[in-house]
């Protein structure tokens, strides 16, 4: 999987936790910084472990969870392995306006070559995404108890 090759769409089937673990760690190491995760998927699709897992690949130690009441938390990753300083995590759920999003400071991480921007539900903000280069979609669908994921 070549997770560089953005405006290619790749279709993968995950059938196991496993899979989920290898497919987000294979995700992590293709991060340079600067990128934004926009993750898209129903309740239960693991927009939320694969975030984890993420958080796993970057030695993060704190307990990483959906900020669906808070918006936004921000991890700071002190491995000095990997030019990325921290890793945002954003969830759109609860959002009603992207404009929200400003209150937070979201802009402040965005773009930024030491940071990368996990987004969940980023389909809510979908029109604010595109005028941005580095988005990685990652849509996921649920079908016969298997995950499919499409990434763009």
């Amino acid at each position: 999987m070549d997770f560089g090759a953005y405006e290619n769409m790749q279709k993968i089937i995950i059938k196991t936790e496993a899979d989920t673990k290898k497919f987000a760690t294979k995700l992590a190491k293709s991060l340079k910084g600067g990128e934004i995760l926009a993750l898209e998927g129903p309740l239960g699709a693991g927009k939320t472990f694969i975030t984890q897992q993420i958080a796993k690949y970057f030695n993060i130690k704190q307990t990483v969870t959906s900020p669906t009441f808070v918006l936004m938390k921000v991890y700071p990753i002190s491995n000095f392995q990997f030019p990325i300083s921290n890793l945002i995590h954003v969830d759109c759920y609860r959002l009603d306006e992207p404009q929200e999003l400003f209150y937070l400071g979201i802009e402040e991480y965005i773009n930024r070559p030491d940071c990368v921007v996990v987004i969940e539900w980023a389909d809510k903000i979908k029109e604010y995404l595109k005028k941005f280069k580095k988005v990685i979609w990652v849509k996921i669908s649920l079908k016969d108890k298997q995950r499919i994921i499409n990434i763009k």
